[in-house]
């Protein structure tokens, strides 16, 4: 009977040391969590804003700009920890920068981007403007004469303004793809895009920007000049959009070159025009000096057919290649080109045959 019991207490007292020896292994384990938390949270530059408690207790954390997080000692060393609770784990690579640093560095990076972005995407800046929540805008105009706003900041480059992205209106938007919605609704049109390239396959100008509805009447100047009207429905598959030349059933040759400059009243800069036209083309030049574009500095007529819109083609080539970009439309240039393209015209029709 003594031995049995003495079997027991011996059991009791094993199983009582095992208890004791686990329990100070597992302190000792969690110290040493919480001690390489520590020290690895100071590698990263935070500061411990609370006390450190358990392996899984969150403690307040704060950057060097004051900026707070919570994580816990077992989720650093894991690979992530949890930034103002509702943007969810980050990986490991994320946590040598505070998130709230990172993310005003890459927006500080995509707002002194947006020069190149507009530039990329030939958008004319008007005016500054700010959202609701006071983030930056910009009301641009594209080459299309189109007016709407968008924000300060180049969004190809990589980064997360807020969990709430609609804040800039990104949402769903492509940011490699031009960012004037009414060119996106032309170009989804097969009926607004026809009429488009049948505008400019007849060298009409349209004095209006198309405002992505089918409905639309546009006022349009022929290549001979005469101003007229004409609905996107009729026009989109017209064989002579301008109604007065539209008598003869067909539209009169492109035989004129011209160049003319002046302070365009749409843009208010200083512009350099190349275009083509009919006869002898004064019609047409009234209606660019009707808008600025007064002082002619070239000007031929009567050339052999097919000339006048290849040079007006290889003309523009020439100045993309260059690096000239558009003021509005596909013919107006900054005034400065104006040497570029009258040397050049000039040089390509003397030596046309």
């Amino acid at each position: 009977m003594s031995t049995a019991q003495d079997h027991d207490s011996t059991a009791d007292r094993e199983d009582h040391e095992r208890e004791v020896r686990a329990r100070l292994l597992m302190l000792r384990a969690e110290q040493s969590v919480i001690a390489a938390f520590r020290v690895y949270a100071y590698e990263l530059g935070w500061s411990l804003r609370g006390p450190v408690g358990g392996v899984n207790e969150p403690v307040k954390m704060a950057c060097s700009k004051g900026h707070t997080a919570e994580a816990k000692p077992i989720s650093v060393l894991a690979g992530g920890f949890t930034l103002d609770s509702h943007l969810g784990p980050l990986p490991r690579t994320d946590l040598e920068a505070c998130f709230t640093c990172t993310r005003d560095r890459k927006r500080a990076e995509g707002v002194a981007a947006f020069p190149k972005y507009a530039a990329d995407f030939d958008l004319w800046v008007l005016s500054d403007e700010k959202t609701e929540y006071g983030e930056p805008l910009k009301m641009v105009r594209c080459l299309s004469g189109h007016v709407f706003t968008l924000p300060a900041l180049d969004p190809r480059i990589n980064w997360k303004p807020s969990p709430n992205r609609e804040f800039y209106n990104f949402k769903g938007q492509d940011p490699h793809e031009h960012p004037c919605p009414t060119c996106k609704r032309i170009r989804d049109s097969p009926k607004l895009a026809a009429f488009k390239a049948n505008a400019a396959s007849q060298g009409a100008m349209l004095l209006e920007p198309l405002a992505g509805r089918v409905t639309q009447r546009v006022t349009i100047c022929c290549v001979v000049g005469h101003l007229s009207q004409i609905g996107i429905n009729q026009g989109y598959d017209a064989e002579v959009m301008c109604r007065v030349c539209r008598t003869g059933r067909t539209a009169p040759p492109h035989d004129v070159f011209y160049v003319v400059s002046g302070t365009d009243t749409v843009t208010g800069i200083p512009t350099v025009k190349l275009g083509i036209s009919s006869g002898a083309g004064y019609k047409r030049l009234e209606q660019h000096a009707t808008a600025g574009l007064s002082q002619r500095h070239l000007l031929r007529t009567g050339l052999p057919a097919g000339v006048a819109r290849t040079l007006e083609a290889a003309l523009l080539a020439h100045l993309s290649k260059g690096g000239w970009k558009r003021t509005r439309g596909d013919e107006y240039f900054p005034v400065e080109a104006l040497p570029v393209i009258v040397a050049f015209a000039e040089e390509w029709l003397d030596a046309a045959p």
